[in-house]
């Protein structure tokens, strides 16, 4: 608890300093603070009276660390340089290597649109949060609000964010995001959260290095590898190839 506490000490202070730059960007880009109350559009509402959130699910047990996941989806989006929209932190330990694939959350309370001033997101029926980089006007708010670093801002390219969209054009067609379609072993899947939340050793993505689930409520499954201690002294770190 004493960890738990001192970690959200050090995420409100560094959440403090985001929205003190953010309001910078504002005043220079002339951009009303005002526009932050964008309504998020729960599942629910938009799509009828059952809530559905679709979920990244993640057996760390079976991720042998390839990279697959990566490749996939950085060949068909074309990433910009620099950007990463799924990344693939690593551990060692005395038992093997520790893997975690993440990428965007699909979050149920997503902060990227709350703060996003020009309604470039939008949360489906489905609960997939999209971003579309033809709306967005490079304020970056959303780097500075998502705390797991999903959107991808490179100033030198584009000039938009982008990230990942869950492959939602695949979805619509009954087919599998790229990312879960390559993994090998199958470490990798999706579904319904409420499903894969049945699964046996699942859990939420409580991790050391990785924020509180209560601040965006991400639509993400863990089955833990029997050698990470349930995962709590897991240490995000980029395995960079």
């Amino acid at each position: 608890m004493y960890l738990l506490a001192k970690f959200n000490v050090k995420l409100t202070r560094r959440l403090t300093l985001k929205l003190g730059a953010i309001a910078t960007v504002a005043f220079t880009l002339g951009l009303p603070l005002a526009k932050f109350d964008v309504p998020i559009i729960n599942a629910a509402e938009a799509g009828g009276s059952e809530s559905k959130q679709m979920a990244f699910y993640h057996n760390q047990g079976i991720c042998i660390g390839c990279r697959a996941c990566i490749e996939a989806c950085k060949t068909y989006y074309k990433w910009e340089i620099g950007a990463e929209w799924r990344k693939l932190p690593t551990k060692s330990t005395p038992d093997g290597n520790l893997y975690l694939s993440i990428a965007c959350n699909h979050c149920a309370n997503p902060a990227c649109l709350k703060v996003c001033p020009v309604g470039a997101y939008t949360k489906r029926a489905d609960g997939i949060v999209i971003q579309d980089p033809n709306k967005c006007v490079g304020c970056a708010y959303c780097t500075y609000a998502c705390p797991y670093g999903a959107p991808q801002f490179v100033r030198e390219e584009s000039g938009a964010v982008h990230k990942c969209n869950f492959c939602s054009q695949s979805q619509d067609k009954g087919e599998k995001p790229l990312c879960v379609k390559t993994c090998p072993t199958t470490a990798l899947r999706f579904g319904e959260l409420k499903e894969l939340q049945k699964e046996v050793g699942a859990t939420t993505p409580s991790i050391n290095g990785l924020p509180p689930t209560n601040i965006t409520e991400p639509s993400f499954v863990i089955i833990p590898a029997r050698h990470s201690d349930t995962m709590k002294n897991f240490i995000s770190r980029s395995n960079k190839k």
